[in-house]
């Protein structure tokens, strides 16, 4: 479970900086980016924290808002993780 946690928390941090680093600071995809990761860092805290199947159904909806709003960028991972969530 640990493990899990950190990999999850390492996950959002790293999508953090990517998104701070490669959104286009003019128009609004900066802001639906920043917006993006910090609901999926909730969500990912909250599934860590409690990995229901409503929590996860809510993270797995904030990694694909993510992934939709352009701010996965090449970064393949957060497709992987998308595929791998084991929600009902």
């Amino acid at each position: 479970m640990r493990h899990n946690t950190m990999k999850k928390l390492i996950f959002t941090l790293g999508a953090l900086i990517l998104v701070l680093f490669s959104c286009d600071s003019s128009g609004s995809g900066n802001f639906e980016c920043i917006t993006a990761t910090s609901d999926l860092r909730s969500a990912a805290d909250a599934y860590s924290q409690d990995p229901s199947t409503e929590n996860c159904n809510e993270y797995k909806t904030a990694l694909q808002v993510y992934i939709n709003n352009g701010c996965a960028g090449m970064d393949q991972s957060a497709y992987a993780e998308l595929d791998a969530l084991p929600c009902n």
